[in-house]
């Protein structure tokens, strides 16, 4: 059974690895994430010509003046590339470099982008195969924007855990109301300002785990982590793993100030 579908603490999920560290989306900033002791890591999805997963944001790679699309690149076309970066040359790896260096050592975010001539059903059929090649299914959570990606995901592979990710408020499903919109999601990924107890509450009734992202200001960690979301993404891991570890504590002092004033302790 996924990991991302059992109850567990407030997990740190380091936003695209660790990119105040090391190029974001690169094995560094993985590394770097690791490192930190976060709890997963997220990273975004591509597609290449020939089908192959790559890790990167952006629907273009910059190459000087031009602005050429990653679907236009073949996977060893795109192998071949060093891409410049303030953190100093850098190269875009595939999903299975991740799987191969860190294995069932991390727990992963894998946000599938969308372009217009994607092939979906092939880019699922990856996903899937490459999970269950390095032994990983039950540490993946799938996110995307695209209900229809999901769709076709949950259809492939019904093991892996999905994401709904969102930008803007979206409408849960209610138990015996038909949700035909809603994608068949075990979790949501809103922006964590549209994260509310409500919402945490509202998510928990439909069967539903809550992901925000991507959030940097302590205040913010703090307030979401005590209303019990299932994961926090940040750019700064190290910070909320500390967060969450002072949060643990305070838990702890309260719990033993209660057992202490108890008649029966």
């Amino acid at each position: 059974m996924s990991e991302w579908r059992q109850p567990h603490r407030t997990w740190i999920v380091g936003h695209r690895g660790a990119p105040r560290r090391a190029r974001e989306n690169t094995l560094e900033s993985l590394d770097w994430a690791e490192s930190l002791q976060a709890d997963a890591v997220e990273f975004d999805l591509r597609q290449t010509r020939d089908g192959e997963a790559v890790v990167f944001h952006d629907e273009d790679v910059v190459l000087g003046h031009q602005h050429i699309a990653v679907r236009s690149f073949t996977a060893r076309e795109i192998e071949r590339l060093a891409l410049p970066s303030d953190f100093g040359d850098y190269r875009i790896p595939k999903l299975a470099d991740v799987f191969h260096r860190y294995g069932r050592a991390l727990r992963y975010v894998i946000e599938v982008k969308i372009s217009r001539d994607m092939q979906l059903p092939q880019m699922a059929r990856r996903i899937s195969h490459l999970a269950a090649e390095y032994g990983v299914t039950d540490r993946c959570l799938v996110a995307s924007f695209s209900a229809d990606f999901l769709k076709k995901m949950h259809e492939i592979d019904p093991d892996l855990a999905l994401d709904y990710l969102s930008d803007h408020p979206v409408a849960l499903p209610e138990t015996g109301r038909p949700t035909p919109l809603f994608p068949p999601a075990d979790a949501i990924g809103p922006r964590f300002d549209l994260v509310t107890p409500a919402l945490v509450a509202q998510a928990r009734a439909a069967g539903l785990t809550v992901h925000p992202w991507t959030v940097d200001v302590v205040e913010d960690m703090r307030r979401l982590i005590a209303w019990g979301v299932s994961s926090v993404t940040t750019n700064v891991p190290d910070v909320a793993v500390e967060v969450r570890m002072h949060g643990d504590q305070e838990k702890g002092l309260v719990l033993s100030e209660r057992s202490a004033e108890s008649p029966n302790a």
